[in-house]
């Protein structure tokens, strides 16, 4: 079993390992104040509509306009919070010492697409195979 548990550790050294985390976390500041930024817009889009329904007319391509501005906020949150996930499972695959392995073929995951994007799970032959 120990043969195994070897076989899905991370192949990459100690300062590999810090040169990621340190990525990683800057990618997960850099997420955190997006996710603050759409919320912040979102919260915006609100109090003007609010406050056009106080006045007597509304156009309907206000309304319309409004409504797409709100739903494309709302959908870029929702990737903001998936990417933040998927952060947060990467540093802990390092914690654990399973980072940089392929979570579908349990091979280790170029460098050079770890560089790209740090939070990747799955390497590129697991993607082509999808």
């Amino acid at each position: 079993m120990a043969e195994q548990k070897e076989k899905f550790r991370t192949h990459l050294s100690e300062d590999e390992l810090e040169h990621f985390k340190q990525k990683l976390e800057e990618e997960r500041s850099k997420v955190q104040s997006e996710i603050e930024n759409l919320k912040s817009s979102a919260d915006s889009i609100d109090e003007d509509a609010d406050d056009r329904q106080s006045g007597a007319h509304h156009h309907f391509a206000d309304v319309s306009s409004e409504n797409q501005m709100k739903k494309t906020t709302y959908t870029l949150l929702e990737k903001q919070r998936e990417k933040q996930k998927l952060i947060d499972a990467a540093l802990e695959r390092i914690e654990v010492g399973t980072y940089g392995i392929c979570a579908v073929t349990g091979k280790p995951i170029q460098k050079e697409r770890l560089e790209m994007m740090p939070y990747a799970m799955n390497s590129v032959e697991a993607m082509e195979g999808e």
